[in-house]
């Protein structure tokens, strides 16, 4: 059986990773249709299609509003799915998503599921929120299914009339892949050396504590927040670090000026972009991140297979990311005076910190296990086949429901 997903951009395929064997395992021949990032040594969704064993096709995708990329990519997007007549497509991120279902539905194929990995509108300003709505719902309304990565984002959905409830699920226990707790964040197979040498690297002391920030530098990620919340927080701990993982949002860019702030500030160390980032959180006590709005942040639930409890807001997506006073602990959104007294809490009680990471630890390796993601995604195709050939599989559930 074919099925094609669709990403806009090559970055979003780390959505995918690990899975490629299992499908074709279960019958599936997977086809990756995402913009193609050129470099001057590789183009990275060929490097995807080689190294996992997948078929992959470049379509022009870009992240802007102009109408005649769109016909561009509907065109290509048409003619795709004419030459190799998938019976699933399955569309991921706004853009991309948004053109497969108008395309898919053209061609009438039969199952349309549109992976929702969060909701811009959330945080847009009212121009945003009228556009972004009617995106959203006019890919949900092409969607034969939707699925909602945590379950904070379906009922956002729901409120917002964007789809009805019958048509949208959560697999598993949320997340868009779970985490490979086994081997990429395993800290029993990060080495002593790796950590000494990350830490000589950025001239830190061998017991110096450091925060750690995993993400896009953007606005809505809380960046202005924690940036205020740690000027007064160095004030009691002027030893420790905060450690910026990720590179500027061109989208929506920061301020200049805190942009140069935060590189100007001697207790901020920023690391930019990094493909291996196990060993940074290694290095770290916990995780802070303070967004205004995510789908389900992968990284808190990277840094609690390292061992790492998170701070995060109290927000969409966010909250299903940690168990409060268990794995982690809310801060209230957009507020960093309470930022800044969540961080000042866990500096001054390390014993409760490793309490949180052990139990977030925990957490992932019982409730995200990538193979168990997996597992409940090939159950939704198969029970989405079914209907749509008005069949009954044995020994199919129904459709995992997050209880509301």
């Amino acid at each position: 059986m074919r099925v094609v997903q669709t990403f806009t951009i090559p970055m979003s395929l780390c959505f995918l990773e690990g899975q490629a064997q299992f499908w074709q395992e279960n019958g599936y021949e997977l086809h990756i249709l995402t913009s193609s990032a050129k470099s001057l040594q590789e183009d990275d969704l060929e490097v995807f299609g080689l190294q996992n064993g997948v078929k992959t096709h470049p379509i022009s995708f870009q992240r802007n509003k102009a109408i005649w990329q769109s016909i561009i990519n509907l065109e290509q997007l048409i003619r795709y799915f004419s030459k190799i007549k998938p019976q699933i497509v399955h569309g991921n991120t706004p853009k991309a998503a948004l053109l497969t279902m108008i395309a898919a539905r053209f061609k009438s194929i039969p199952i349309r599921i549109y992976e929702m990995h969060g909701l811009p509108l959330e945080t847009a300003d009212l121009k945003g929120k009228i556009g972004w709505w009617l995106i959203e719902k006019t890919t949900c309304f092409f969607a034969t299914h939707v699925i909602a990565v945590s379950s904070s984002l379906k009922q956002s959905a729901l409120q917002k009339g964007l789809v009805s409830a019958t048509k949208i699920s959560i697999v598993h226990n949320g997340s868009c892949n779970g985490v490979d707790a086994k081997n990429k964040f395993n800290p029993e197979k990060t080495t002593y050396l790796a950590i000494e040498s990350l830490r000589k690297k950025y001239q830190l002391g061998k017991n110096q504590l450091i925060v750690g920030f995993v993400g896009r530098l953007t606005q809505d990620k809380g960046v202005q927040e924690l940036y205020d919340a740690w000027q007064r927080v160095k004030q009691t701990h002027p030893n420790i670090k905060l450690l910026f993982i990720g590179e500027e949002d061109e989208r929506k860019k920061l301020p200049k000026k805190l942009i140069d702030k935060l590189g100007n500030d001697p207790s901020i160390i920023r690391a930019g972009q990094q493909k291996s980032i196990a060993e940074y959180y290694a290095m770290i006590s916990f995780l802070v991140l303070p967004s205004y709005r995510e789908g389900f942040p992968s990284v808190v639930l990277e840094a609690a297979a390292m061992g790492k409890p998170a701070i995060v807001s109290n927000a969409t997506g966010l909250k299903d990311a940690i168990i409060e006073n268990q794995t982690g602990i809310f801060c209230q959104p957009r507020s960093a005076n309470n930022l800044a007294e969540k961080i000042e809490y866990y500096l001054q009680n390390p014993n409760i910190v490793r309490l949180h990471g052990q139990a977030a630890q925990q957490r992932v390796q019982t409730d995200f296990l990538p193979s168990d993601v997996w597992k409940a995604k090939w159950l939704l195709y198969q029970r989405l086949v079914a209907e749509s050939e008005s069949l009954t599989l044995r020994n199919v559930p129904p459709i995992l429901q997050t209880a509301d």
